[in-house]
């Protein structure tokens, strides 16, 4: 169910966003997408149980990861998620000096509500992209947290500068990538690495380890078009460059290279 109502807003959004506008009484939907995207990457994560393949095996569960650990695991997500937003857009640390707009949905202390599921969403995916590569014990969880942290600021270079350019959030400073600082991106890879630390192991069967490409794939593709709409064409590169890579993430995925329970 989940699965079709993400796509099916995906699709009306991405039709509206690079063809056209979102109407004034319809810029909720931009806050709805990153709920629903967090709980269709959730839902990967929970059901992606099948042994053939995994995302991590930092922690081990059994045949099937119940939805209680990863509902509590998102909910640190979102708290902390939340948190360092907070700590952004009032101190200018981590992130830079940057404001939202009410775009994205109603604000708490200066943050929307929504960004907590922002988090949850580029994180949970990004783990859904990381592999083991043979490791295991405290050299995996170091594995997956960078892994985890890349994966977050290849998509947040595509998404950061098109949100600014879109007014979902403005920065103060300027420079650095289409006027997004370059601290933002260190930031999102620290931020990124750190929460991933939140999230149990999973076995992912071959088809979860594609739908989980295909769901960061179809993201990345359409900031990148607005971006090329909003006239940031290093943004459809660096999309068309992150696909790429996503790509060959499913390919070693599939060449069972990866090491099974």
């Amino acid at each position: 169910m989940i699965r079709t109502v993400f796509w099916l807003w995906y699709s009306i959004g991405a039709l509206l966003l690079i063809f056209f506008s979102v109407p004034q009484g319809l810029q909720f939907s931009n806050g709805l997408f990153l709920v629903f995207y967090a709980v269709y990457a959730g839902e990967l994560i929970i059901k992606g149980h099948v042994q053939t393949y995994m995302a991590d095996q930092s922690v081990i569960f059994p045949r099937q990861l119940k939805p209680f650990p990863f509902l509590l695991s998102a909910a640190l997500i979102w708290t902390c998620g939340m948190g360092v937003e907070w700590l952004g857009v009032h101190t200018g640390h981590l992130f830079g000096s940057y404001s939202y707009s009410d775009i994205l949905g109603p604000l708490v202390y200066g943050v929307p509500v929504t960004l907590g599921f922002a988090w949850i969403a580029v994180v949970g995916n990004a783990v859904l992209l990381s592999r083991d590569f043979g490791q295991s014990g405290w050299r995996l969880l170091l594995l997956r947290a960078a892994q985890v942290g890349f994966w977050t600021v290849l998509l947040d270079l595509v998404l950061d500068p098109v949100a600014h350019a879109r007014g979902f959030w403005t920065w103060g400073d300027g420079g650095g990538f289409y006027g997004v600082p370059w601290s933002n991106f260190a930031g999102w890879l620290i931020a990124g690495s750190l929460l991933s630390f939140f999230v149990p192991a999973v076995r992912i069967s071959p088809k979860t380890v594609r739908l989980g490409t295909r769901l960061y794939q179809a993201v990345l593709m359409m900031f990148g078009l607005v971006g090329l709409r909003e006239g940031l064409p290093l943004c459809i590169i660096i999309a068309g460059i992150g696909a790429v890579l996503a790509e060959g993430s499913l390919r070693y995925a599939r060449s069972g290279q990866i090491v099974k329970l």
